[in-house]
């Protein structure tokens, strides 16, 4: 099952053999706000609520009520392009971006563009196709990160506004 899905990840919290065990109403760790963070549910005998994340393979564990996963997310793996792509933004869902991000976490930087790069890894579906305009390394300039789903295998999503778009075309100018 590839977990680069955010599909497969929810699902992995819910399966009929393993269940995830903070039901509680007041855990910010849910099955989606982990799943959108970029984890998936792999329990082990001693680490019922172990989780790891699709791209780094961070493992994390020990979920306490008032742990937010997109900020242990960049907490405990700082280099992980999800966790800085996705995560950081959502840190900041409520409010605008602060204007005083360091030149490499604005979102035209150099480093912002590698770093959602870095989230299409080798899943890129229309990448090395001839004729295809929109390149991984275009989607990635354009703002975009990889969040591909099991109806929209292409999709991409703006970690910033949370537009996602998929289906693209041949001739279709991520610009």
């Amino acid at each position: 099952m590839s977990m680069y899905y955010y599909e497969n990840r929810l699902n992995s919290f819910t399966s009929k053999k393993k269940k995830w065990p903070h039901t509680d109403k007041n855990y910010k760790a849910t099955p989606e706000m982990l799943a959108k963070a970029g984890f998936y549910y792999l329990p082990a005998p001693r680490s019922p609520d172990n989780v790891i994340c699709f791209l780094c393979h961070k493992s994390m564990e020990g979920w306490d009520p008032t742990d937010d996963p997109n900020i242990e997310h960049i907490t405990h793996s700082p280099e992980c392009a999800w966790a800085l792509c996705y995560c950081m933004t959502r840190k900041f869902a409520d409010k605008k971006l602060p204007s005083n991000l360091d030149d490499d976490h604005s979102p035209s930087s150099k480093r912002m563009e590698e770093l959602r790069l870095m989230t299409f890894g080798n899943w890129w579906p229309h990448e090395g196709k001839k004729g295809w305009i929109g390149t991984a390394k275009k989607m990635a300039k354009a703002g975009f990160v990889f969040a591909s789903s099991i109806h929209t295998p292409d999709n991409v999503m703006c970690t910033y506004c949370e537009v996602s778009l998929g289906d693209w075309e041949q001739k279709d100018d991520p610009m």
